[in-house]
């Protein structure tokens, strides 16, 4: 074999090795672009849920405030009351 080929086939195992390497640091790439995308997306549902979870415990806190109100009220005051619980309810 001629030094020019044996050259030229070196440098083309190398340049295939540089491939491998290349598509090895893609799939790299890609698999933690996925996992950023994916954590970005749990922490918005996160959000979400605690988004619900304070609003379901702000609609709980109102509701014990009207039940103390009715327990504190008389019956002349149970029909304002009622117009307030109706809102509540809705």
């Amino acid at each position: 074999m001629s030094l020019i080929t044996l050259l030229k086939e070196k440098v083309e195992k190398q340049m295939a090795a540089y491939d491998q390497q290349l598509e090895a640091a893609q799939a790299k790439a890609k698999a933690k672009k996925a996992q950023a995308e994916a954590d970005a997306a749990e922490a918005d549902l996160e959000e979400q849920l605690l988004h619900q979870i304070n609003d379901i415990k702000s609609k709980i806190a109102e509701g014990q405030a009207y039940l103390k109100e009715l327990a504190d009220a008389g019956e002349d005051k149970a029909e304002e009351i009622k117009a307030k619980a109706a809102s509540f309810f809705q």
